[in-house]
């Protein structure tokens, strides 16, 4: 699979830069110059009457977000374009490269304004009607805690005069690049520039409200660097590679078989919703088990191509079942399975005599919680594959769902390693975790995707790639990107009020016709990606 584009923790970032100047000779003269000149570029770009029909505003805090901006406002004076510079530090205080491009700027005779409290910028927008240009500068990754002072009360000003044209460097202030948490307050930009690799925070809610726009753009750091994360953006261009040519002479038994075990009175249509969703990715054939009083029903909802047969735990019929367990290629278990007291006897017998792939989902997750079966899943020689909510991501650790949502990768990383499997916690931001470690972030925002038995679907499409006998996780990576792909053509035919679980499955074909053609670059202004 080709390098996908990594995403950083802040103070991963940090240490980036800190490698490329000590290891590499790379001066952080030559970084912050490239991100200003990027940044430049694309706010031109975007706003191309900024400076000329507005007044730039230019909002420099600490470290080098404030050389980011700097160098931001010497560029635009350069170009004759309307300045103003608001530093909320001493210039004395300043260091390093930082200091530098302020030191010009005063030779330069910019406007710079040291803001020593909130009382001079309410009273330079007292006087001063715009309109504006904001470049957020004060502090990108460098927050620390909740915003205070001068910094908390800047932000709240810049918020209220609801500007069109508000850009960030790097993240918006207040956002925290590491979990997306909003620390007391944050801007609202309409567009975010972040450089070198993009943040985890950018993504994440509710930072990722924040942002607008996202570019991410090179800024010359050198390409080790962009192979050796753990933490990386789910995109077309690696997932294309995955998606395997066909067999043209195979037959049916050539595209694996898959079983999917779910639905009870009343929740037959997740177990369905699955089984269609697992044709369409093109498994060869495709089996759903289902409780013995459940499955006349059942049989009425599935496709035609779909067999059936009753899940038998006891009987004279028991042994016959579980002897067949082990000849499918992959097993999801779990959509409209139900809490039933045997639901525990279903998924021990499975764990001990199914040495394929394996896909729990919903009241499966329930079971493993319920039962604390975690110990079963670390011992299978095969691979598993989680699919929680958040709430069932809960339940499976024993926490809130707040804690959930205040640390969605620290979760994920701890479920992978109670579990020993593949884990991927479902939201506007999916994030998927392997047992080696790696996490994919999948960020394709859908509200329509919000709507009862799009979870089921997910399950149904990664079971069928697994049982095409795609590995683990990288079939997992493709069935979520799918997913995320097929519900965009859903939104785009029918809107997001609207759509449904069902149309994500009539989009699948879209998807994959979408993935298989030529696939979008990740081009570092110097190369830059521009991320949805």
């Amino acid at each position: 699979m080709p390098t996908p584009l990594r995403i950083c923790t802040s103070s991963e970032m940090r240490e980036l830069d800190r490698v490329a100047e000590t290891e590499y000779s790379i001066d952080a003269n030559i970084l912050m110059e490239n991100a200003g000149r990027a940044a430049t570029q694309i706010l031109l770009e975007k706003f191309p009457n900024a400076g000329i029909t507005t007044e730039i505003l230019i909002f420099a805090g600490k470290g080098n977000n404030a050389g980011d901006a700097f160098v931001v406002a010497r560029r635009l004076l350069c170009l004759e374009r309307k300045v103003r510079i608001f530093h909320v530090q001493p210039v004395q205080s300043y260091s390093g490269a930082t200091a530098s491009n302020l030191q010009i700027l005063q030779k330069m005779k910019a406007k710079l304004t040291y803001l020593e409290g909130s009382a001079d910028l309410e009273s330079y927008f007292a006087k001063t009607s715009g309109p504006f240009t904001i470049i957020d500068g004060l502090l990108g990754t460098g927050l620390r805690g909740n915003l205070e002072g001068i910094f908390y009360d800047a932000v709240e000003m810049i918020n209220a005069l609801k500007c069109e044209e508000v850009v960030a460097l790097d993240i918006p202030t207040g956002v925290s690049g590491d979990t997306g948490q909003i620390q007391g307050a944050s801007i609202l930009a309409n567009l975010t520039i972040s450089f070198g690799f993009p943040k985890i925070g950018h993504f994440l809610p509710p930072g990722a409200t924040r942002r607008g726009e996202l570019i991410n753009v090179d800024i010359s750091l050198p390409p080790k660097f962009r192979r050796e994360g753990d933490k990386f953006l789910l995109m077309k261009n690696p997932m294309s590679t995955l998606l395997r040519e066909r067999d043209r002479y195979g037959h049916k038994n050539s595209f694996g078989h898959t079983l999917l075990l779910g639905g009870s009175p009343g929740r037959l249509g997740a177990i369905a919703m699955a089984a269609s969703a697992c044709h369409k990715m093109g498994t060869g054939l495709v089996t759903v088990a289902t409780w013995e009083d459940g499955l006349e029903a059942l049989t009425m909802k599935l496709p035609n191509e779909t067999m059936t047969v009753p899940i038998r735990l006891t009987g004279p019929e028991a042994e016959s079942y579980k002897r067949n367990i082990p000849s499918y290629s992959s097993i999801v278990v779990g959509p409209g399975l139900g809490m039933r007291t045997d639901g525990k006897a279903l998924l021990e017998q499975l764990l001990a005599v199914y040495h394929g792939p394996l896909v729990l989902d919903a009241d499966a997750l329930n079971l493993v919680a319920d039962y604390q079966l975690h110990g079963h899943l670390v011992q299978r020689r095969a691979p598993t594959v989680l699919t929680p909510h958040p709430g069932e991501m809960a339940r499976l650790l024993g926490c809130s769902t707040d804690d959930i949502r205040q640390d969605p990768i620290g979760s994920v990383q701890k479920a992978v390693k109670l579990t020993h499997s593949t884990v991927l916690l479902k939201g506007a931001a999916t994030l998927i975790n392997s047992p080696d470690e790696k996490l994919f972030l999948n960020h394709y925002p859908n509200d329509g995707m919000a709507t009862a038995g799009s979870g089921d679907v997910l399950a149904g499409m990664i079971g069928g790639l697994l049982g095409q006998r795609m590995d683990s996780f990288q079939g997992t990576l493709l069935g979520v990107y799918l997913h995320s792909l097929a519900g965009d053509y859903a939104a785009q035919a029918l809107g997001h009020r609207s759509m449904t679980a069902a149309d994500i499955i009539g989009n699948i074909s879209n998807a994959i016709k979408d993935i298989s053609s030529t696939s979008e670059l990740v081009l570092p202004v110097e190369g830059r990606a521009r991320l949805l």
